[in-house]
C-alpha cells in the first residue's frame, strides 16, 4: 500500500501500515508539462511503465523540475527497479532545498530498501529523514521497525553461520589441547604459534578463536 499525494496538499486517504509509503509529487509547476501531467495520470492509473516513459520525456523538456524527478523514482519503485529508484530520490535530493523535502527523499530511499528487506541501510535513510524532519512519525514508527527488522536479520544471519560451521576435527581438538597445556605453563607465544599453523592446514580449528584471540591478546601483553 502506497500513500499519494495528488495536490500540493496532503491527503488522508491512504495511511501507513507497518512500512509504507510512496509519495507522488503533483506540483502546480509539474502540471506546466504535458508530459509530466501524463506521467501522473499513468501513474494514477496504475500503468507504471507508461509513466516512466512519460516522466523521462519530461526531465528531457524540464531537466531543472525536481518533482519530476521524484514521481519518477515513485514509478520506478512500482516496478521493482531499486537502484534506479534510489538513483531518482538522490538526484532529487540534490536539486530540493527545504529540509521538509529532503525528508522526502530520504522517506522513499527507506520505504523501497525496506519492501526488499535491505533494513540496515533502510534503518540509515529513515534515520536521515528523521533528523530532517523530527515530526514525522511515519518515519519513526518506520526506522524503529528498520532497526528492529535489521537485528533479527543479523541474529538469523549469524545462526546460519553457526549451524554451517564444521565442528572441530579429532586433529583441531588435540592441538587445542596441547595449546590448553602450554598456557598452563605459561608459554602463551608457543600456544598461540601452535593454534595459529594449525588453523592453516585445518579450518575447523576456527572453532576455538575465542581461545586463539584470548591467547593472542595475553601473549600481545607479555611481549
Amino acid at each position: 500500500m502506497y500513500r499519494l499525494e495528488f495536490t500540493n496538499k496532503p491527503t488522508q486517504t491512504l495511511l501507513m501500515i507497518h512500512i509504507l509509503a510512496i509519495l507522488l509529487f503533483i506540483s502546480s509547476s509539474t502540471f506546466y508539462n504535458e508530459d509530466a501531467k501524463k506521467g501522473n495520470e499513468a501513474y494514477e492509473n496504475g500503468d507504471y511503465p507508461l509513466a516512466e516513459e512519460y516522466y523521462r520525456s519530461a526531465i528531457e523538456e524540464e531537466p531543472e523540475n525536481a518533482q519530476v524527478y521524484f514521481n519518477l523514482g515513485n514509478a520506478l519503485a512500482q516496478q521493482g527497479k531499486v537502484e534506479d529508484a534510489v538513483k531518482m530520490y538522490l538526484q532529487y535530493n540534490s536539486m530540493v532545498e527545504s529540509s521538509e523535502e529532503k525528508s522526502q527523499g530520504e522517506y522513499n530511499i527507506g520505504t523501497i530498501l525496506s519492501e526488499t528487506e535491505q533494513w540496515k541501510p533502510a534503518a540509515k535513510h529513515f534515520k536521515n529523514a528523521l533528523i530532517l524532519n523530527p515530526f514525522d512519525s511515519e518515519a519513526k514508527h518506520n526506522f524503529e521497525k528498520a532497526l528492529m527488522e535489521n537485528q533479527k536479520q543479523e541474529e538469523e544471519q549469524e545462526n546460519k553461520e553457526n549451524e554451517e560451521q564444521e565442528p572441530p576435527s579429532e586433529y583441531a581438538k588435540a592441538m587445542k589441547a596441547q595449546a590448553e597445556e602450554l598456557v598452563r605453563q605459561k608459554k602463551y607465544k608457543k600456544a598461540y604459534d601452535l593454534m595459529l599453523e594449525a588453523l592453516e592446514v585445518d579450518k575447523s580449528v576456527q572453532n576455538y578463536n575465542e581461545f586463539i584471540q584470548r591467547i593472542g591478546a595475553v601473549n600481545d601483553i607479555d611481549s
